[in-house]
C-alpha cells in the first residue's frame, strides 16, 4: 500500500504537507487532510471557457493554463448528454480534485470565504461530510450520488449534492446530465476552493 510520502504543493508561500499515496481504487488521498491547507490558497481564479460542445459526450477539463489552474471547457450541455471531467492535473504537485455541485449560494466568493471554506458551516467541509469523513481518514468510494441518477443535485453545507472525487492525473469519470433543460449547474473543487464553475442544461439534442 506504501508509506506517506512528503509532498510539496505548488500554493502561495510553498505550503507542504504529508499525503497519503493516492490510489483510484481506494481513493487514498485524505481529503479532509488537504481542504484544510489548500483552501487558504488564492491563485488566479480559471472560469469554465465559452467554446460550446456539440458532440454527444461533453467534457470539462481539470488542468493549468499558464499559471491558472482551474475547471476548463464548454458553459453548455444537453439534458440528457454525458457529462465527463478529466483530471489532467499532477496530484502529486497540486494534490488532488473534487467536482461538486454546490448551490451558487454556497460558493464561496469572496477570499475570505475561500480562506474559511474548510471550517465547520463552510461548504468545502459540507463537500467533505458529504464523503462520510470526519478527520483524515481517506473517501472510501470517490463518488457521492444525490438524487436522481447523473449530474442533477446541487449540495450545501447540509445536504448532499453529485460530487466526484480525483486522485491521480489523467482519472476520468462521466455521467448522464439528468438535471431539467434551464437549470445551470454550479460546482467547484473543495480541495481548491477557488476553482469554481457553471455549466447551463439546454434541451435536449435532437436527432
Amino acid at each position: 500500500m506504501g508509506g506517506f510520502p512528503r509532498y510539496c504543493l505548488q500554493v502561495p508561500k510553498g505550503s507542504c504537507m504529508k499525503l497519503k499515496k493516492s490510489r483510484v481504487a481506494s481513493a487514498g488521498v485524505p481529503l479532509a487532510a488537504l481542504l484544510a491547507v489548500l483552501a487558504l490558497a488564492v491563485p488566479t481564479v480559471a472560469a469554465a471557457e465559452t467554446t460550446e460542445s456539440t458532440e454527444a459526450v461533453t467534457t470539462l477539463e481539470i488542468k493549468m493554463e499558464g499559471k491558472k489552474m482551474g475547471f476548463f471547457g464548454p458553459k453548455t450541455v444537453h439534458e440528457g448528454e454525458e457529462l465527463r471531467v478529466v483530471n489532467d492535473t499532477m496530484p502529486s504537485m497540486v494534490g488532488p480534485h473534487t467536482f461538486s455541485l454546490v448551490t451558487k449560494s454556497s460558493l464561496p466568493k469572496t477570499p475570505e470565504q475561500r480562506k474559511e471554506c474548510f471550517t465547520p458551516g463552510k461548504i468545502c467541509m459540507g463537500i467533505a461530510g458529504w464523503y462520510g469523513l470526519k478527520g483524515e481518514e481517506a473517501p472510501k468510494n470517490p463518488l457521492v450520488k444525490a438524487g436522481k441518477e447523473g449530474w442533477d443535485t446541487m449540495g450545501t453545507v447540509k445536504k448532499k449534492g453529485d460530487s466526484y472525487f480525483f486522485g491521480k492525473k489523467g482519472e476520468s469519470f462521466e455521467q448522464v446530465v439528468s438535471a431539467k433543460a434551464g437549470t445551470t449547474l454550479y460546482f467547484m473543487c473543495a480541495v481548491h476552493a477557488w476553482m469554481q464553475g457553471q455549466i447551463k442544461v439546454l434541451p435536449p439534442a435532437t436527432q
